[in-house]
C-alpha cells in the first residue's frame, strides 16, 4: 500500500506542475479574488478526477487484458510535447470577467483544458489499483488539489515579480509523461 501511495503522490505531483502555474497566474491577477480561484480550481479538478475515475472503471471492464496499452498516450502527449517545443510568448492583456461566477467559469474551463494530460497518466494507473487503493488515492488527491491552491498561492505571494522558470512547462512535464507512458506499456507488457 505504501507503494501505490508513493507512485500516486509522485503521479500527481508532477502532473499538477502546470496546474500550479496557472493557478498562480489567477492567484496574482488582481482582477480575481482568492475564493473565485479556489472553486474554478476545485471543480475542475473533481471533475478531472471523475473522468479519470470512470475512464479507469470502463478501461477495466472493457480492456481487462490490454489496459497497459493506455501507457501510449501519455507517452504520446509526452513525446509530442518534447519535440513540438512552441516558440517564446508574450502575455496579452486579456479582457476583465465582469462578475464572480463568470470569474470562477474562467479558472474552471482553464483547469479542465489542463485536464487532459492528467487524466491521460491517471487512468492507467488507477486501472491497477484495488477498490481499498482508489480510495485511498481519491482522498489523498483532493488533498492534494487543496494544497496546489495553498502553493501556487504561497508562490505567488513570494515570487510575484520573478516569475516560474519556463524549463517546468516546457520540459520537465512532457519528459515525466515519457517516463509514465513507458513505465505503464512496459509493466504492462511484462506482466501480461
Amino acid at each position: 500500500m505504501e507503494t501505490i501511495l508513493l507512485v500516486g503522490v509522485w503521479l500527481f505531483a508532477v502532473t499538477h506542475l502546470d496546474t500550479l502555474l496557472v493557478v498562480g497566474a489567477f492567484c496574482a491577477d488582481n482582477d480575481y479574488r482568492l475564493r473565485e480561484v479556489f472553486v474554478g480550481h476545485y471543480v475542475s479538478f473533481c471533475i478531472g478526477l471523475a473522468v479519470a475515475i470512470a475512464g479507469a472503471v470502463l478501461a477495466a471492464e472493457l480492456f481487462q487484458e490490454w489496459t497497459f496499452l493506455l501507457g501510449v498516450v501519455p507517452l504520446s502527449l509526452g513525446l509530442w510535447g518534447l519535440l513540438s517545443q512552441p516558440p517564446e510568448t508574450t502575455i496579452e492583456e486579456s479582457p476583465v470577467v465582469p462578475n464572480s461566477l463568470g470569474r470562477i467559469v474562467v479558472v474552471t474551463v482553464a483547469g479542465l483544458g489542463l485536464s487532459g494530460e492528467n487524466i491521460a497518466v491517471f487512468v492507467p494507473f488507477f486501472v491497477t489499483l484495488s477498490p481499498a487503493e482508489l480510495a485511498l488515492i481519491i482522498v489523498v488527491y483532493l488533498i492534494g488539489g487543496g494544497v496546489v491552491f495553498l502553493a501556487a498561492f504561497v508562490i505567488v505571494s513570494r515570487v510575484a515579480t520573478d516569475g516560474i522558470p519556463d524549463w517546468l512547462d516546457r520540459w520537465l512535464v512532457p519528459t515525466v509523461l515519457v517516463l509514465v507512458g513507458g513505465y505503464v506499456v512496459v509493466a504492462g507488457w511484462i506482466i501480461v
